[in-house]
């Protein structure tokens, strides 16, 4: 049992959402072990919030996992409970006591609800997971979150569109399948992830390597499990790299790979044809997809990178609420900020806010407090690194086009000589058929 004791009647809403995210973080980590056990041992965790008179207050979801693994794996997990002592500051105005009990009992023939797992399958597990964000976490766009509502609406107003208006006599199977595009880091991955909780779904996230197959014809066949797995579960199904998915279909086939490769993608097309639900794909490019996976697809939504005030609102959501400061930041410090990184994706800001912190952290002393400076400081060395990995790229590329324009050169010089040898050679041959010719016309005479 967790509890959460406050020493406030009402608890602040963003706790609650911390709690939530916490609650979703402990059942990665269990999953995260699982790979370490050998026996069933059943875990159940119940979250509870009750108020300062002992009044429960807010329930969150009970999670139950079916874990095999010893009883090592559940003192592991109390480590890794203990372990999270970020949990009390984030109710900022309350007082938080945690208390967790895991039960274990060995139950070798009690499994949880899952997907069916035929006999002498060898085809993958899938299993969908928790979504890991929801769009509170997300800086978007108005016009993109409208466009992203609407489609998912199809399910949320299946009812009335299908029913009531009539669609299902167009159309009788209600799906969306919605595509993002653009930019790497720019939201697409935590957007799928978004959707699936705003729907109240698990999320089965996948991508290329994890479909592909060394044998013909078995790729196919671990899409289709993948669709079953997310039928079964009802879960939101989520294709990153889908260009490897929806790519054009190769018409000169030369090997089995490339059969394999057009097998997978009729395969695809019948799946998202059959398919009831949301199927999200998301990639850098978009300009090879084929024609028939086009006409299927709801939306194209591109996800762009963010402008400065974007930028701004992304450093203020990434920098921790905790972070111990000089002074707080102000709105136009931190739009100056958000100048000096043109360009930038939402991970890569992310990524320069856990660097500022790493430049300070020390365990002996943790009474380190920051800056706009230190902010301002690790952006500019950010963007300089940004160049001069983009100068470096520039230079690989030239370097790869100089050799290539050589070795066309070369080529050209070789064939050249070798048709100047062909033309000597023919000379020659001309002459000694003409010398012959005299030498027979002397001795005729």
């Amino acid at each position: 049992m967790m509890i959460i004791k406050t020493s406030q009647q009402n608890i602040p809403i963003d706790g609650f959402s911390k709690l939530r995210q916490f609650e979703s973080e402990l059942e990665n980590e269990i999953r995260r072990l699982l790979n370490d056990s050998f026996k069933h041992i059943h875990v159940r965790m119940r979250l509870e919030v009750i108020d300062w008179q002992g009044t429960p207050v807010k329930n969150q979801n009970n999670a139950s996992f079916l874990l095999e693994g010893s009883s090592e794996l559940v003192e592991r997990i109390n480590d890794y409970i203990s372990s999270r002592d970020d949990i009390e500051p984030y109710l900022r105005k309350a007082t938080l006591l945690v208390k967790l009990t895991l039960t274990k009992k060995e139950m070798p023939n009690i499994q949880e609800p899952q997907a069916k797992h035929k006999v002498g399958d060898n085809t993958p597990d899938f299993f969908p997971s928790r979504p890991k964000y929801n769009f509170d976490q997300i800086i978007l766009p108005e016009h993109l979150k409208k466009d992203i509502f609407d489609a998912v609406k199809i399910l949320e107003c299946k009812d009335l569109i299908y029913n009531q208006w009539g669609f299902g006599e167009v159309d009788p199977v209600p799906r969306s399948i919605l595509n993002f595009y653009g930019e790497p880091g720019t939201g697409k991955t935590m957007c799928a992830h978004a959707i699936a909780n705003h729907l109240g779904k698990q999320i089965l996230a996948l991508n290329y390597a994890q479909i592909e197959s060394k044998y013909v014809g078995e790729a196919a066949k671990n899409l289709q499990k993948a669709f079953d797995v997310a039928k079964q579960t009802d879960s939101v199904l989520f294709f990153d790299e889908a260009d490897s998915f929806l790519g054009k279909r190769i018409e000169n086939v030369t090997q089995g790979s490339d059969q394999a490769l057009n097998s997978l993608r009729s395969q695809m097309l019948i799946l998202l044809e059959e398919f009831e639900g949301v199927v999200l794909f998301a990639t850098n490019l978009v300009t090879n997809f084929d024609a028939a996976f086009e006409s299927r697809i709801l939306k194209h939504i591109r996800f762009e990178l963010p402008n400065q005030e974007a930028r701004a609102a992304i450093i203020k959501k990434m920098l921790p609420a905790r972070l111990p400061l000089v002074e707080a930041f102000t709105d136009d410090q931190i739009m100056e900020a958000a100048a000096l990184i043109d360009g930038f994706s939402g991970r890569e800001i992310k990524g320069a806010i856990l660097e500022m912190l790493l430049t300070k952290a020390d365990k002996d002393n943790p009474g380190v407090v920051f800056s706009i400076e230190n902010l301002n400081e690790v952006l500019k060395k950010k963007k300089q690194e940004k160049a001069d990995l983009k100068a470096e790229e520039e230079r690989r590329v030239k370097k790869k086009i100089e050799k290539k324009l050589k070795e066309k050169a070369e080529e050209a010089r070789a064939l050249k000589t070798q048709e100047g040898n062909t033309n000597l050679n023919e000379t020659s041959q001309e002459e000694d058929a003409v010398n012959e010719s005299n030498n027979e016309a002397t001795e005729i005479e």
